[in-house]
């Protein structure tokens, strides 16, 4: 018997994990979600920072970065989760808690794309998809959304003619996508929404980042918002599938677990 909260989906976005970082976060995120049991886990991408490949970074800021690093740091931040599920699992008597966990790959996944595709020989021995998907996760192609009901999960919201990321406020982008949506990429929680005459609904969010170090090369701009997203599903009086957006920021979730 399964006992996931119906409809709901916890949103994660943008972790960029990266070697020494702190991580308790995602253990009280892993806490969250097996309070709430929402019916499905999406991670939007990023999870790995990869700053070892990183195209921006001086040559003295790559000394001492490792691949091997990367690799190991981002596997065991995204094994928490799907982890800490399974532990408790094996305690509980009778229900059994299955959500399904979806990880859409983001740019900086791509980064490891990009290595092995200018270098062929690397081919079948770095294999991402497969270490996502040993921790239970289905993987989803860079800029390829996930449909769950109406809404569209993608890393980010592309333009149509360039492939680039439609930026702006959330108004910008309700105006150009006809449908609901929920993305990460920029370091912001966003969002909107708006209905038709009929009752039916129209959102947008960008789901910001979730990590609790500061990036060196912003400087004193480290000040935005984290957190992740939790969608829970109503039927609106119009009969419409819904979802309340709630944004959890990083110190409502320690504080709290």
């Amino acid at each position: 018997m399964n006992i996931e909260a119906q409809g709901d989906i916890v949103v994660i976005a943008d972790t960029q994990v990266i070697k020494g970082a702190p991580i308790d976060h995602l253990t009280a995120l892993a806490k969250y979600i097996w309070k709430h049991k929402p019916a499905h886990v999406v991670h939007i991408g990023d999870n790995w920072d990869f700053e070892s490949l990183s195209f921006y970074a001086s040559s003295l800021e790559k000394e001492g970065r490792r691949l091997v690093d990367d690799l190991q740091s981002g596997r065991e931040a995204l094994a928490i989760v799907s982890d800490y599920i399974t532990k408790r699992n094996k305690k509980a008597k009778q229900k059994k808690y299955e959500p399904t966990l979806d990880f859409i790959m983001g740019n900086h996944e791509e980064r490891l794309n990009k290595l092995v595709n200018t270098n062929p020989h690397l081919v079948g021995m770095i294999d991402l998809n497969g270490m996502i998907e040993d921790l239970g996760w289905t993987v989803h192609k860079f800029l390829h959304p996930l449909w769950i009901g109406e809404t569209c999960f993608n890393h980010y919201m592309p333009n149509p003619m360039s492939g680039k990321p439609v930026g702006g406020g959330v108004e910008n982008k309700i105006n150009k996508f006809p449908h609901s949506f929920v993305h990460g990429h920029q370091q912001q929680f966003q969002f909107g929404r708006r209905q038709n005459l009929m009752g039916k609904p129209h959102y947008g969010a960008c789901a910001g980042s979730f990590y609790m170090h500061d990036e060196g090369y912003r400087g004193q701009d480290n000040t935005e918002i984290r957190g992740f997203l939790h969608l829970k599903q109503f039927t609106n009086r119009y009969d419409y599938l819904d979802h309340d957006v709630e944004f959890v920021s990083l110190e409502r979730l320690l504080g709290a677990y």
